[in-house]
């Protein structure tokens, strides 16, 4: 793996501090359920910042977008812990960097830190997320920058075309998003995991020694495919940045 770099010492800083320091108190599940939102927040972000610049003409509509490994990271996690990036990759337009078809140095490294945004999590979470990267979100995320290239039309000085942005995320994102966490779950199962609860006809387990004797490993992908699971049914909800204010936020903010 290349090493990735930090690209705001600040923001990077204030994340181990959030993510490392602070102490919280959450189910796993609640913990799936809120990085599976975060990423998709995130990939409404990407997706208006690819908006505006395709808008602004920067962006041709013959571009190429392709995902690749993550080149940005703004912590690395230790005691059985990995830091989760939130999005699936690295967009690149063209092979270049996104970001740099920014001139104002403020908005051009609030895109480019999106990509270096990291949660603290078990090891488990790291997994079930490259599982679903391996089988079609890394395609998913480049396939929805492709498609807001090809939908927006340059207007230059018509700000944010917010119908765009949220038609690719309900036609192109969260379904193949879904497909990737499907795909993900059925890879996991097909590998030797944690035997189903049996029960007779009065409710008494049947197999909790079967289950008990399960290896750690097949404990740990049974947790996999239940993360999987959080993931894809928290695709029944629309992020935040899909909404009027924070697209209003994001036009006011934003400086080519």
């Amino acid at each position: 793996m290349a090493q990735r770099t930090v690209p705001d010492t600040g923001a990077a800083r204030d994340a181990r501090f959030n993510q490392l320091t602070v102490e919280r108190f959450r189910t796993d599940v609640h913990a799936a359920i809120q990085h599976s939102t975060f990423r998709n927040d995130r990939v409404v972000r990407v997706l208006c910042f690819i908006g505006m610049l395709r808008g602004l003409g920067r962006i041709r509509d013959t571009a190429k977008v392709e995902c690749i490994a993550a080149q940005r990271q703004h912590f690395s996690s230790t005691h059985g812990y990995q830091a989760a990036h939130y999005l699936p990759g690295q967009l690149r337009i063209d092979s270049n960097y996104p970001w740099n078809l920014i001139q104002d140095a403020r908005t051009r490294l609030q895109f480019e830190v999106l990509f270096a945004d990291v949660e603290h999590l078990p090891a488990d979470f790291n997994k079930a997320d490259s599982a679903a990267e391996a089988c079609g979100l890394k395609d998913a995320f480049a396939r929805s920058g492709q498609a807001l290239i090809q939908r927006v039309v340059p207007r230059p000085g018509c700000g944010l075309d917010r119908r765009a942005v949220r038609e690719v995320y309900q036609q192109t994102w969260r379904p193949a998003a879904e497909q990737a966490f499907r795909a993900a779950m059925q890879q996991k199962h097909s590998r030797p995991h944690l035997p189903e609860l049996q029960k007779d006809e009065w409710g008494n387990l049947l197999n909790l020694e079967e289950r008990g004797n399960a290896t750690a490993a097949e404990w740990h992908i049974e947790e996999q495919i239940h993360i999987l699971r959080h993931y894809l049914n928290s695709m029944q909800t629309l992020p935040p940045a899909l909404s009027d204010p924070p697209m209003s936020q994001f036009e006011r903010e934003f400086k080519p």
